[in-house]
């Protein structure tokens, strides 16, 4: 990856984000922005508040019942959690995989082709859509005979870039990714991470990731959290290299706690 590539405008920026339970703060004023068309990694320990912050980006935090946002998340410069925005339409321009595969138990074509039927898109215009999203996650040469075979029996990293897929043919801008590859062997991850490189080239992808090697290998720009605060933020080179704050240092060099 070109480290010295030039500042690309934010697409999603943050500012001082805060997510209560109670009278508990579980992130705490964090700012941050997102440029369009590149990798961010998130990487923090356990309990830092990851996967909450990242659930705060398309609202999928309103599914956790008891927490409270507060602050601003901007999707090209609106805020996604103004009363006039329709969560929905949030999720569909930046969509979600999570760390275990969540394939439906349909077939593989309706499994991509589930947000399309939600959308009611018409009939003519799906199969394309479906074989273009599975070039894309790079299934289509594995499987692409074999449609009508139920997902469930697809191998775990099959799956998770099937769910990839299904959330490519919903057209969104932003792809945020929660630990995608913890639950894989290691050659099924190396394939989740090449896809990577080539999303970047059309969408914001963000990854949380406990695999410090692997947010070394494909993110630009690195955030660490440490107690639901934003510690550091910049270049992934710069920060495992030069880490600016005694924390970060500690964490990348194993020496944390």
């Amino acid at each position: 990856m070109n480290r010295s590539e030039p500042e690309r405008s934010p697409i999603l920026s943050v500012e001082q984000l805060s997510v209560l339970a109670g009278e508990r703060k579980i992130l705490s004023d964090i700012s941050i922005e997102f440029p369009d068309r590149d990798i961010t990694a998130i990487i923090g320990p356990s309990g830092c508040g990851k996967t909450t912050f990242i659930r705060t980006l398309n609202r999928m935090i309103e599914t956790s019942p008891g927490l409270v946002v507060q602050g601003t998340v901007r999707y090209r410069g609106q805020d996604v959690y103004a009363r006039s925005v329709n969560p929905v339409l949030v999720r569909q321009r930046i969509g979600m995989v999570f760390q275990r595969p969540t394939v439906f138990p349909l077939s593989i074509y309706e499994n991509v082709a589930f947000g399309l039927r939600l959308q009611r898109t018409e009939e003519t215009a799906v199969e394309p859509v479906v074989r273009r999203c599975l070039e894309r996650a790079g299934l289509w040469s594995e499987i692409g005979g074999r449609l009508d075979q139920p997902a469930l029996e697809l191998s775990g990293g099959q799956q998770q870039r099937l769910c990839i897929a299904r959330a490519l043919a919903i057209e969104p801008r932003v792809l945020l990714f929660d630990e995608p590859t913890s639950s894989l062997d290691p050659i099924a991850a190396q394939k989740v991470e090449e896809l990577f490189a080539e999303l970047r080239r059309d969408y914001a992808v963000i990854i949380v990731t406990h695999n410090l090697p692997q947010a070394a290998r494909v993110a630009s720009r690195t955030a660490f959290l440490y107690q639901g605060r934003l510690i550091e933020f910049g270049p992934t080179e710069e920060l495992f290299e030069r880490p600016k704050e005694r924390l970060t240092q500690e964490y990348i060099t194993g020496r944390f706690g």
